[in-house]
């Protein structure tokens, strides 16, 4: 079985003092938030198609972050379970801290080709701001490793916000603007981009559960999945040594 292994690259942009709360990724997308040192998450994802896709991360130091994922299709339901052709590791480290001036960043990578181009090499910018309790902004560039010989693997470009409602709900969206994957083949990207929107219940400071719709603008070819509407359940746990 194949391993993908994460790299990190970063820069650092314009931007307010940093907030309690990191998520360290939108609904699909990642933020420039890490897993504070002794920190670690579980996250089990619930999607279409019976799919099921577990994570685990650790936060080394305060800056750096590693990470595992692996899952399938078909694993909840009947037939034979359709497993993702590779694990995914990451490694991720933050060269700034936010500030009142600076934003937190960072990037890694990751490969094999799926419904939605994986991130691979990426650099993200997060800004939080106190109004009427906290909204963040956040990001992105990233260069995918999957079908890259392509002609439209170029780079892609993402944004999302998040928005605390109270001390237990969340409201997270996303747009993957996905120029890397844009030909009108049929297929997979039909060039609207990715449009995701999802809600985030904190039960306690260790577990959440979010639910998801993904592929709002239906990109991609009618009558298949890469053109419906999804929906997908995460849970997570956070916890530390």
């Amino acid at each position: 079985m194949k391993k993908a292994i994460i790299l990190l690259t970063a820069l650092a942009m314009a931007g307010s003092a940093g907030f309690a709360i990191q998520f360290t990724e939108m609904v699909d997308l990642p933020t420039a938030g890490t897993l504070n040192r002794g920190s670690y998450d579980i996250h089990l994802r619930m999607q279409p198609s019976g799919g099921l896709l577990l994570g685990f991360g650790f936060g080394l130091f305060d800056k750096l972050n590693f990470g595992f994922s692996y899952g399938g299709d078909n694993v909840i339901g009947y037939g034979n379970i359709d497993w993702n052709p590779q694990p995914g590791f990451l490694i991720k480290y933050r060269i700034f801290d936010e500030s009142y001036y600076m934003p937190a960043i960072f990037g890694p990578w990751s490969g094999s080709r799926y419904m939605v181009k994986s991130r691979g090499f990426y650099g993200a910018a997060s800004k939080n701001y106190k109004f009427l309790g906290t909204l963040a902004f956040h990001g992105g560039v990233s260069y995918s490793l999957e079908d890259r010989h392509n002609a439209d693997n170029t780079l892609d470009a993402f944004v999302g916000l998040e928005k605390s409602l109270n001390n237990e709900l969340w409201l997270v969206a996303e747009f993957d603007a996905a120029l890397n994957d844009k030909v009108k083949d049929h297929q997979f990207g039909e060039g609207y981009g990715y449009l995701n929107l999802g809600v985030r219940w904190l039960f306690s400071n260790r577990l959440m559960l979010e639910a998801d719709l993904r592929n709002l603008l239906r990109n991609g070819e009618h009558d298949t999945p890469a053109g419906m509407i999804g929906r997908t359940v995460k849970l997570a746990y956070f916890d530390s040594f």
